[in-house]
């Protein structure tokens, strides 16, 4: 990032911080799929993103940041931010503070994309006030909000209380464990319909989704639930986690949906990922020559319940990375998705999945 100080008036003020940051995310896709016309090979800019961040004063900071893959501009992280009491008050869209994935930035991940539990269950960013704080081993974060920026809804806008709560009784660097659990419940407003659907793991090409609700109407309130489990020891780390949301309709039955994914991961040039706040970040290589990185997961998603057949899916992901620096990195998957009452039936998929990232 490249500072910039900016002079102004008075002591509170003075001498402001300004960094420029972003991120590109480039990726590609082999996909074999006979039973499914849709789905294809191809190439995606994932994610590319530009904003800036910096301290207004003492107290105060802030970020500014869209995201412009797609031909469009979308924001993603807008937010004041200020220290109080044990902690910091955030005003602003920020990620909803659910999930030991979701909560992980995309420049950390272990795999190039989140587990389809994470996508489907965990909202991402949303518009609100938050508060977070940490006391020894206890991480505590918590958040009101409202629709993302630029999302509509018809009548009522909803509102919604998120909480997390983590316990990591050894954190010493290269060791860690991590206990989480969160929640998040929501008032939809206006009576409205959701609908939820998943890929397999995978955007480039078509993107096409393979599990799918479908709309559901009626839904006046979703609770959510989430569970996290998480080791590390130096170059080797493992975590689980569990998600599940459930959906109150009016004059019909609650359906419940949700899934789980665990993964291990291991450094084979040593390195350990660094962890600070309940959130997993990155490897910095110790070496010029980079650091190399093998991983496994297995998830499965579950959209069949009270009578909706969504289709149930379970994906077994091989990974490899090589992180030339701390802001550069290539990515491998091999995923093998095997899919039970999808949209297109019963079938199984095959993905070479690849990706060049830089963030700045």
């Amino acid at each position: 990032m490249t500072a910039i100080s900016v002079a102004a008036t008075g002591t509170a003020w003075a001498q402001p911080e300004f960094d420029v940051r972003g991120r590109a995310h480039f990726d590609a896709a082999f996909v074999d799929a006979d039973n499914n016309p849709e789905l294809g090979s191809g190439t995606l800019l994932r994610r590319g993103r530009l904003g800036v961040d910096g301290t207004l004063t003492d107290d105060w900071d802030f970020q500014i940041e869209y995201d412009f893959a797609g031909g469009s501009a979308s924001a993603n992280d807008v937010r004041l931010r200020r220290s109080l009491g044990p902690g910091r008050v955030i005003i602003g869209q920020v990620k909803v503070p659910m999930g030991l994935s979701e909560i992980a930035s995309s420049n950390n991940i272990t795999f190039i994309e989140r587990s389809a539990p994470s996508n489907l269950v965990v909202d991402s960013r949303r518009l609100g006030l938050s508060y977070h704080m940490s006391q020894g081993p206890i991480i505590f974060q918590s958040m009101v909000y409202t629709n993302a920026i630029n999302q509509s809804s018809t009548g009522n806008d909803p509102i919604g209380v998120a909480g997390r709560v983590v316990f990591n009784p050894v954190n010493d660097g290269s060791s860690v464990i991590h206990l989480g659990v969160s929640g998040a419940v929501e008032d939809l407003g206006t009576k409205n319909s959701i609908r939820l659907r998943e890929r397999p793991e995978s955007r480039p090409a078509n993107g096409v989704r393979v599990i799918d609700t479908g709309s559901i109407s009626n839904v006046s309130s979703t609770a959510k639930l989430g569970l996290e489990l998480a080791y590390q020891a130096g170059p080797f780390s493992a975590e689980a986690e569990y998600l599940s949301v459930n959906l109150d309709r009016d004059g019909a039955s609650s359906p419940s949906f949700g899934g789980y994914h665990v993964q291990a991961s291991y450094v084979l040039t040593g390195e350990s990922r660094s962890y600070r706040g309940g959130v997993f970040g990155g490897i910095s290589p110790s070496g010029s020559s980079g650091a190399w990185e093998v991983a496994a997961r297995y998830s499965s998603a579950d959209l069949d319940d009270s009578g909706i057949v969504g289709g149930e899916m379970d994906n077994v992901t091989l990974g490899v990375n090589y992180y030339v620096s701390s802001n550069l990195r290539f990515m491998a998957n091999l995923i093998f998705s095997d899919v039970t009452d999808g949209r297109f039936g019963d079938e199984n998929v095959n993905i070479f999945l690849m990706r060049a990232a830089y963030s700045f």
